[in-house]
């Protein structure tokens, strides 16, 4: 169907809007109006007609005096509305089923929830029909589950001197209970950019996970790669995480543009 002159007008104010808003939220302590608009590539008397537009629908927030222009509590608001799991698993679940298609074992998905902790809302299972049950809706602990290393190693010292503190029980003989390895662990998953487990959380199944990040850097959920330990060995683990991170970068490339439309 053709595009009326009318509707062509309508979309280029919307992307300019976005535009705008993007500019906006890439200075925490807010900018300009003249800056807004060299951003957007906009003559300042449209860019201000556009602000003053979207603070009346509390999008932006002008502060005058100082020349100053902030996000808006209404795009606040919209933001918390964005069920961060939901998004997440019907962004990926595409992706995850060409990379089980990839690797040939069970694929994953964990999500942070509100509360900080992980928990797995999606699976695909491998040919091998490796695993005879849903892990989904599970949370596993987090000291012996690959996933849970992986948000273990983006703690900062004080969280994770924290977490150190309780206990960490055996589930297997592989279990790393000891405060001084794990934390040795963590410091190699953060260095090289993944975490892994062998038979630490199941004896016989050997795990890798790499984490998904939103735009603020933050980790917003973890892929994971799971197999027999006899067959997922170091190089099946290996190759498995230079898809998985091929992958994620689609999905996290997904994931900010969903962001952008549901704002």
């Amino acid at each position: 169907m053709a595009t009326s002159p009318d509707s062509s007008k309508l979309n280029q104010s919307v992307q300019k809007a976005i535009t705008l808003l993007r500019a906006t939220a890439a200075s925490s302590n807010g900018t300009s109006v003249s800056a807004l608009a060299r951003a957007a590539g906009l003559p300042r008397a449209t860019a201000l007609r556009l602000i003053q537009t979207m603070e009346r629908e509390g999008l932006l927030l002008r502060v005058p005096e100082d020349d100053r222009v902030l996000l808006g509590p209404e795009l606040v608001r919209l933001a918390r509305l964005v069920d961060m799991g939901t998004l997440l698993r019907e962004i990926a679940r595409g992706h995850l089923g060409e990379l089980r298609e990839a690797v040939r074992e069970t694929v994953t998905l964990s999500v942070v929830a509100p509360d900080g902790g992980l928990d797995l809302v999606y699976q695909v299972d491998g040919p091998q029909h490796l695993v005879p049950r849903s892990w989904v809706g599970q949370r596993f602990p987090m000291h012996a589950s690959s996933s849970g290393k992986l948000q273990l190693s983006t703690y900062d010292e004080a969280r994770l001197e924290r977490f150190l503190r309780d206990p960490l029980p055996a589930l297997t003989p592989h279990t790393i209970t000891s405060r001084r390895a794990l934390r040795e662990e963590v410091e190699k998953d953060r260095a090289r950019g993944y975490s892994s487990t062998i038979d630490e959380l199941e004896e016989g199944l050997a795990s890798v996970s790499v984490g998904i990040f939103g735009e603020s850097g933050a980790l917003v959920g973890t892929v994971n790669v799971t197999g027999l330990t006899q067959r997922f060995d170091d190089a099946a683990r290996r190759r498995a995480v230079a898809h998985m991170r091929d992958v994620i970068g689609d999905i996290e490339t997904a994931l900010r543009q969903g962001l952008a439309d549901a704002a």
